[in-house]
């Protein structure tokens, strides 16, 4: 039957089977792990380091993906050194001050012949950050001691899918899924139908109180909404009504323009032609009676001594009879 280490064994493991142990971690039946240097934020895909005097900060809801400041040995050469024939394998489980605070941990174990440093998962599952100290304790370690028929013939990183054997830092896992899986051979839950607002309501505090709040904005949202549409349709509306307006004015002005511009058009070509005539007329006129009276001059009719002024006074008669004329033309 395997049979569950002692302190006082698991202490003769540091240094070898446990490397970075701390012995002030020891406990009655196992070991706490601490926090070491390397950090994955799941969601991010973010790796970063964590300096030897710093924090690691996890956000409500977040999980990440953190290494052990200890590494461990459990390959058969070197548990021999402290039980002949013997394999070790270990369980890992959360200590009860992460669960006090509200932080979510898988356990898991450690087979036997395994290397390396570990990586677990853990999630914050409270309502405020999680700060944790690089160094510390986080997880316990429960070694068994496997004897007899209890040690496995193939130990862990024999075979070919123990891809976790040599564990140095924060390991991505190492399954696979298709990219093109048809849509019909995957069976999934009506998860995307669900009310979410709904469910942290349902989920206690503090995310009952969120649930709250955010069914109390929707509310809210839904109403300024509804608000914002109606002001956008009177508005679609009434500026429908004013583009029908300035269409239909524009076309009015536009054709009273061009209606007036053509009996501007007429009446100038009206106004022109009679003006012309008129001028014409009175040209002629005068012409005619310049030459009259220059006939008569040459007939001797008129005397000499009169002949300028009659010029003159002929040029000034005609001058203002096309005046008249023109004046009674506009």
């Amino acid at each position: 039957m395997a049979r569950i280490l002692s302190d006082r064994e698991i202490q003769s493991l540091l240094g070898s089977v446990i490397l970075g142990g701390d012995k002030l971690l020891v406990n009655p039946n196992g070991i706490e792990l601490r926090l070491g240097s390397r950090v994955r934020f799941i969601v991010t895909g973010e790796e970063r380091e964590i300096p030897e005097d710093g924090f690691l900060r996890v956000s409500p809801g977040e999980s990440v993906i953190i290494v052990s400041l200890e590494s461990l040995d459990f390959s058969n050469a070197t548990v021999a050194k402290h039980h002949r024939g013997c394999s070790l394998m270990a369980l890992i489980t959360p200590t009860t001050t992460m669960m006090r605070e509200g932080i979510m941990q898988a356990a898991t174990k450690v087979d036997a012949g395994f290397l390396g440093q570990l990586n677990w998962g853990l999630r914050n599952s409270s309502g405020k950050d999680l700060l944790i100290q690089r160094g510390e304790p986080l997880f316990k370690l429960t070694l068994l001691l496997l004897e007899g028929n209890e040690v496995p013939d193939t130990t862990y990183g024999d075979r070919p899918g123990d891809k976790y054997q040599n564990t140095k830092g924060v390991l991505l896992s190492a399954r696979r899924v298709p990219a093109d899986i048809p849509k019909d051979k995957i069976v999934a839950s009506s998860f995307e139908k669900l009310d979410h607002k709904k469910q942290l309501k349902e989920a206690g505090y503090p995310f009952s109180h969120i649930g709250s709040e955010l069914m109390q904005l929707q509310g809210k949202f839904e109403v300024v909404s509804a608000d914002m549409r109606m002001m956008k349709e009177t508005f679609a509306e009434k500026t429908g009504e004013l583009s029908k307006k300035i269409e239909a004015e524009t076309a009015s002005v536009l054709r009273r323009l061009e209606e007036h511009g053509t009996n501007l058009k007429e009446h100038a070509e009206h106004l022109f032609s009679k003006k012309f005539g008129a001028v014409v007329g009175s040209i002629v006129g005068a012409i005619t009676l310049l030459l009259g009276v220059w006939g008569a001059l040459q007939a001797g009719k008129v005397k000499a001594e009169w002949m300028v002024p009659t010029l003159i006074l002929s040029g000034v008669a005609v001058l203002l009879i096309t005046w008249i004329l023109t004046r009674r033309v506009k």
